[in-house]
């Protein structure tokens, strides 16, 4: 505990604007909720609860947007939105350390700060590739307008050499393009997983399953938004503006 302890930096920016808003700063957490849980997510969301009512210190407390096999390495993982980080491998022995260092005094505790070198795609998104974990920031996100971006920076790193995953890439991008404005075809999510199949197993090179890996785990975890968009018409989170 004293190796964590001694190894933070107040925030004073951070205090500021919480001053200015007004807003309790908030924390989400995986794995709340899931039936196998190997990560113990919910053991942390619910020692987080307590504590923070322990040393009542006001702090918002919610389930993360996430999907995962329960067997991550890392985690569980939690987001800290107004900080605009994650810190990851939480044990109980953490919980009170974040409420009342990073919440109450505004500082980081560096020893479970998630920083990854490899993760360039979204500063507010958690991609493990070897678990297939996924995890947003926050839970207003969109999933299908986060696999939309997604595909289309992918494919600005494509050198297009070749065919499969030149004109695979293209055409998911023309698939979830579609689900996004509302103008997708019925089964175009049985189209865009027989597509990443199709892709990541006829390509040259490694990229095609790079980028097919995240999109599949997108669609896996989160179908009920894409299915939504695509047979109601209608984003649940208002985010998406389907075109009439």
């Amino acid at each position: 505990m004293s190796e964590v302890s001694t190894n933070c930096i107040e925030t004073c920016q951070t205090k500021d604007m919480l001053r200015v808003s007004g807003n309790p700063p908030r924390i989400t957490v995986c794995g709340v909720g899931k039936t196998s849980n190997a990560c113990s997510g919910e053991i942390i969301y619910k020692g987080l609860i307590a504590e923070s009512k322990r040393l009542n210190i006001p702090v918002i407390i919610e389930p993360a947007k996430f999907g995962c096999s329960g067997k991550c390495n890392n985690g569980p993982y939690i987001s800290l939105p107004h900080l605009g980080l994650f810190y990851h491998k939480i044990k109980d022995n953490h919980v009170s350390l974040i409420i009342k260092e990073t919440i109450g005094n505004n500082k980081i505790l560096f020893p479970i700060l998630y920083l990854n070198s490899l993760q360039t795609l979204r500063g507010d998104l958690i991609w493990d590739k070897v678990s297939g974990c996924i995890m947003t920031m926050e839970s207003n996100v969109c999933m299908v307008q986060l696999a939309d971006y997604l595909i289309k920076f992918h494919a600005n790193e494509s050198c297009g050499k070749c065919v499969p995953c030149r004109l695979g890439i293209q055409r998911l991008i023309e698939l979830i393009s579609g689900v996004v404005s509302g103008n997708s075809p019925a089964n175009a999510v049985e189209q865009m997983q027989t597509m990443i199949r199709l892709t990541d197993q006829a390509a040259y090179c490694a990229f095609a399953g790079k980028v097919s890996k995240i999109i599949l785990a997108i669609i896996s975890n989160f179908r009920e938004e894409f299915e939504t968009h695509i047979k109601e018409k209608n984003c649940a989170l208002g985010v998406c503006k389907f075109k009439k």
